[in-house]
């Protein structure tokens, strides 16, 4: 008897185990769903605005300023989309493993990519291209900086 209840308690503990491995893979699966959801939201918004600051469509200020609030409120969620166990092993994702390797120069370029979205959400306000414009050529440039260490090349 004393036997059973043993191989009892060690199965449940295996299946706790087990289980729970599969709850933190599947919480990494939808970490990598999670970012890569972000980031299209992200670049939707930036190929708009691309367009209007390179004036293959009109400008609308209102909506161009609210596609700036889009992509500086992805900034904010960028690093609660990269947890440390969301790499390759976890899923097909683009990420680096210096993403988690050298996490300091990762936050280093997230808060870049804040800094000039929330200084592109400034200039939007004001609807003068010349104010946007250079904003928003320093938005891009921190979003490739940041592709260009920590994302690998696309098939």
């Amino acid at each position: 008897m004393m036997r059973l209840t043993k191989s009892v308690i060690a199965a449940v503990i295996g299946l706790a185990v087990v289980s729970g491995s599969l709850a933190y893979a599947d919480s990494m699966t939808d970490a990598i769903k999670y970012r890569k959801s972000m980031m299209e939201v992200t670049g939707y918004n930036f190929k708009l605005m691309a367009a209007m600051v390179k004036k293959e469509m009109p400008f609308d200020k209102a909506q161009f300023a609210k596609m700036a609030e889009t992509v500086h409120y992805m900034s904010t969620l960028t690093a609660d989309g990269f947890p440390k166990g969301s790499d390759e092993m976890a899923g097909p994702t683009h990420a680096k493993d210096d993403v988690w390797s050298k996490p300091e120069e990762f936050k280093k370029d997230m808060v870049a990519f804040q800094k000039s979205s929330e200084a592109l959400v400034v200039a939007a306000k004001t609807g003068d291209m010349s104010v946007i414009g250079p904003k928003f050529k320093d938005t891009a440039g921190s979003c490739k900086k940041c592709h260009d260490g920590f994302r690998s090349k696309s098939e």
